[in-house]
């Protein structure tokens, strides 16, 4: 439940931080809006995560990765490559697009992976 309210929270900072800062400032390029929605998901979904993980603390070191942590964080790192992709694509091809089309890219890289991680709390 914690990682629910981490990840709302974080999407609604994110979105203020990017309301604030699509007004001001000009150094600020795609990248950087991709990277603000990348950071509103993330606690959520390392808090869940390291939930997956929790078993292991009192096992042996030589005990395997569940299969949802496995997947979950294949996913992130899926999510993330193919995000990036379509951010340089998407630069490449000439159009402007506003700042909260990359929030969003950004936003949507970790939400799978984050999904997969919270199965474990709601059977």
């Amino acid at each position: 439940m914690g990682s629910i309210i981490t990840g709302v929270a974080g999407v609604f900072a994110t979105w203020a931080a990017l309301t604030y800062l699509e007004k001001g400032i000009a150094g600020w390029n795609a990248r950087h809006f991709w990277f603000l929605g990348l950071a509103g998901l993330f606690p959520a979904w390392l808090s869940a995560f390291l939930g997956l993980l929790q078993p292991l603390a009192g096992g042996a070191a030589d005990v395997p990765l569940p299969p949802r942590a496995l997947f979950s964080s294949g996913a992130a790192l899926c999510g993330i490559i193919v995000t990036d992709y379509l951010l340089r694509r998407l630069q490449r091809s000439g159009r402007v697009f506003r700042p909260v089309t990359y929030w969003i890219i950004g936003s949507v890289a970790l939400l799978p992976a984050w999904c997969i991680a919270l199965v474990r709390f709601f059977p």
